[in-house]
Parts: C-alpha cells; structure tokens; sequence
C-alpha cells in the first residue's frame, strides 16, 4: 500500500474560544475597578494597562501554541509537529489506534469542528486527541478506515487469541 496523506494542517483557532472568554472575563472587572477607583483616588493607569496586558499574554500563548502545531495523518502514522522557540515532535502509528471517537464542543460545533479521540495501545499514552479539526466527521471516517487497514494484516497472520495459527507453525505436530 502506497503511503498517502489524509490531513495535513493546523487545529482550528476556535478552541482557544475559551481562553478568550475567561480573559474578558477578568480584564472587564480590572478596567471597572479601575474606573470606579479613580472616581474617589489618584489612580496610576499605567497599573490597570500592566495588569490587563499580563491577562491578554496568557490570552495569546494558547494562540502561538494552536498557531505552530503542524498535523500530518497519512496512511501510516500521525505526526504532530508543536512549539513556539523549541519544536518537538511525536508520531502515532495507526495499527496502535484501537478505536476513534469524534466530540464537538459546544463552541467547536457552532463553527464546525470538532475534536477527534483515539483510544491507543500505547499505554504512556491511552487516548490522543486531535482537536479543532474542521470536517471532523470525514477525518474520522477515513482516519478508522486506516487504522483498520493497518491492523488486518497483522490480525489475519494470527489467530483470534493472538498467537499463530497451527497451520502457520514451523515445527510438525508430533505423531
């Protein structure tokens, strides 16, 4: 089977929705504090921006990370390529997938994508995720079709426990 690509590309900017709202959610209360206390004192603005700009950085870091996160699926493996100064990279071989799940999240689906969970063999790590993915529903489909065709060849050399058949065996039956 040649290899081809299945996805390759970024999660979409949209799960970071949930950073955004927590951010205006405390910078919102800074500028009214601010504002109510500089009715009644000398207040230093400079504070109330330092403060507000400290909440908008940790705002952006979630947008740097989804911004330089690369996802290549082909017929063979996944492969995430993640950092800002420093990159690293990891790999998921398909035949260790041993099942997909597709969640969208309620900010997710109102922009359509979703977030796709793979159960894996490995056991550091039991359950990937690939989230943001625009299409999510295809990519699952043609991402378990794929894992399934990496897993069949193993499967059918070997018997429903595991181990080869007798019939595969090199050494005779004695008789």
């Amino acid at each position: 089977m040649t290899k081809q690509v299945i996805f390759s590309g970024a999660p979409s900017q949209v799960i970071n929705l949930p950073s955004v709202l927590k951010g205006a959610a405390v910078v919102l209360p800074i500028g009214a504090i601010h504002w109510y206390a500089s009715n009644h004192f000398t207040v230093h603005w400079s504070l109330a921006f330092a403060q507000m700009a400290a909440v908008m950085i940790a705002c952006g870091v979630p947008f740097l990370k989804t911004a330089f996160t690369e996802i290549v699926i082909d017929t063979e493996r996944i492969t995430w390529t993640q950092g800002i100064l420093s990159r690293r990279s990891s790999t998921l071989e398909l035949s260790s997938i041993s099942g997909v799940t597709l969640a969208y999240p309620w900010w997710q689906r109102v922009f359509g994508t979703g977030t796709i969970f793979m159960e894996t063999l490995d056991p550091a790590h039991p359950v990937r995720r690939l989230p943001g993915i625009r299409n999510a529903e295809q990519l699952r489909r043609q991402l378990d079709e794929a894992a399934h065709a990496r897993r069949d060849p193993k499967q059918a050399a070997s018997g429903p426990s595991g181990r080869p058949d007798a019939q595969h065996r090199a050494d005779p039956e004695p008789a």
